[in-house]
């Protein structure tokens, strides 16, 4: 393929690849790695409290909707029984 290219072309070319060799080089070695598993297993621990937060709060809902059908079957029957 390079010798295809025009001459003029190549150093220009080398010289491109290797900064993006480096800039690759130093993206990789900047990236936290362990960081981002950590902040992965943070938003993992986030969710699972937020689904036990969102699953008692159903369960007091379910108990006031029960409170309040026994409310209103015995205000119906008081109803009916007039």
């Amino acid at each position: 393929m390079l010798n295809q290219l025009n001459p003029a072309y190549v150093p220009l070319l080398t010289f491109l690849g290797t900064l993006l060799v480096v800039a690759v080089g130093m993206w990789y070695t900047s990236l936290p790695v362990t960081d981002l598993s950590s902040h992965i297993t943070e938003v993992k621990d986030l969710i699972n409290t937020e689904a036990r937060v969102t699953e008692a709060n159903i369960g007091r809902l379910e108990e006031k909707i029960d409170k309040i059908e026994n409310r209103l079957s015995t205000c119906i029957r008081r109803l009916e029984s007039r």
